[in-house]
């Protein structure tokens, strides 16, 4: 896909992209003047890991005020003309109530992005209450030269005076942090290997042009998009890398701003479970081990294009309530591993059955499991030779799957 094929949404002409810029960093802003500032400063202060100034040719920002009533682009302005050695865009706009939402306003920035910058160029997505940290233009920078396609930033909520929340929230963090090490031990990938954490969302996700163009770009949604965007990918076959050091630092406010699910809403919804002393129900051990060892036969189906005798499909279709031959079918005309595996994922995580345990029993389980490393049992989950290689080189697999 070529510029060309991105409608002109952006209502301004911003200047030219600097000839040495590889990096735009995108920031929807609506009524955000309380919360701006801290943000853009820490992107005109980003360092390189000597701990010098990051160079301001390499990237770029762009602030999108949309149907502001306070202000927002004024307070914008003002950090621009502070740093003038970073190009700081801010852009305002007034958008129908049909289209005024946070998908479009991030859609409007990244596909002018996508326009803007050269081959190779990176597209960054943050929030107007995001911090990010000194180095997180530069590891991120890293990470894509590194061979990433898209890059999941460390989204850390400072306590700001609210602790109604916090209890299940670090619950949620810890088993999450869990699980991708448990998938790690079932399911290695050399390109996001430990340590790494389980995050790339609206406050830190960075993409390829490349890779932003071929997803079909932000999906345009009320709320979610960031999540949505990632499916976007992971149905390309593009997995985000999750490196511990590309970190930020988002507001824990309480906001009603958007419609749907937001991290906000989650926040409240866990402070009313800590008060109503009601506990999450999320996977336990077994049932993550199903999952990614279902994973790793999957991948396997998927490349040889046929289910063979590998027992932990059989045992997928049984759970899928389909037969062996209705699930090959599906194997075989997905155009995508990510797309085959995201669908059978979000199928299985609807299934009420499959979370079986409390945030405190699932932590403990996979805290034992994955301190103890359980080999025997992870030889038989796992063999030898699971080592994801990329799947546009891969070969057939050399092994079986438990």
């Amino acid at each position: 896909m070529s510029h060309h094929d991105f409608s002109p949404v952006i209502p301004v002409c911003l200047p030219p992209v600097l000839p040495s810029c590889k990096f735009c960093v995108t920031i929807p802003a609506k009524n955000e003047a309380a919360f701006l500032r801290p943000t853009l400063e820490a992107l005109a202060n980003q360092l390189d890991f000597d701990g010098s100034r990051l160079d301001p040719s390499l990237y770029e920002v762009m602030v999108l005020a949309n149907n502001c009533t306070d202000a927002t682009a004024a307070v914008a302005r003002r950090v621009a003309d502070e740093y003038p050695a970073v190009p700081i865009h801010v852009i305002e706009v007034d958008l129908p109530d049909a289209q005024a939402c946070v998908g479009v306003a991030r859609k409007l920035m990244m596909d002018e992005a996508a326009r803007r910058l050269p081959e190779g160029g990176i597209i960054a997505m943050t929030d107007a209450d995001t911090v990010v940290d000194p180095h997180w233009i530069a590891a991120t920078l890293r990470a894509f030269g590194r061979g990433a396609r898209a890059v999941g930033g460390r989204i850390l909520v400072p306590p700001n005076g609210r602790r109604d929340y916090r209890k299940i929230h670090l619950q949620d963090v810890t088993y999450r942090s869990l699980r991708a090490l448990l998938e790690c031990m079932i399911d290695p990938s050399i390109q996001d290997p430990w340590p790494r954490h389980f995050q790339h969302y609206g406050p830190s996700l960075a993409v390829s042009r490349e890779a932003y163009v071929a997803s079909g770009g932000m999906p345009p949604l009320r709320s979610i998009e960031d999540a949505a965007f990632a499916w976007a990918l992971e149905r390309i076959d593009v997995e985000p890398v999750h490196d511990p050091a590309v970190r930020v630092y988002t507001s824990d406010r309480v906001s009603n701003r958007i419609e749907g699910v937001t991290f906000s809403q989650s926040l409240e919804e866990w402070a009313k479970m800590v008060k109503e002393n009601r506990r999450p129900v999320v996977f336990g051990l077994q049932h993550c081990i199903d999952l990614y060892k279902w994973k790793v036969a999957l991948r396997r189906a998927f490349y040889e294009r046929r289910i063979g005798s590998l027992p932990a499909i059989f045992t997928l279709a049984a759970f899928l309530e389909l037969s062996p031959g209705e699930l090959q079918r599906t194997i075989v005309q997905a155009t995508t591993f990510g797309a085959l595996y995201l669908d059978i994922r979000q199928r299985i995580e609807r299934t009420h059955s499959f979370s079986d345990r409390t945030f405190e029993v699932a932590i403990q389980e996979l805290r034992t499991f994955t301190r103890s490393g359980h080999q025997p049992v992870l030889s038989a989950i796992r063999p030898a030779d699971t080592d994801r290689r990329d799947p546009r080189v891969r070969g057939k697999s050399r092994s079986a799957v438990g």
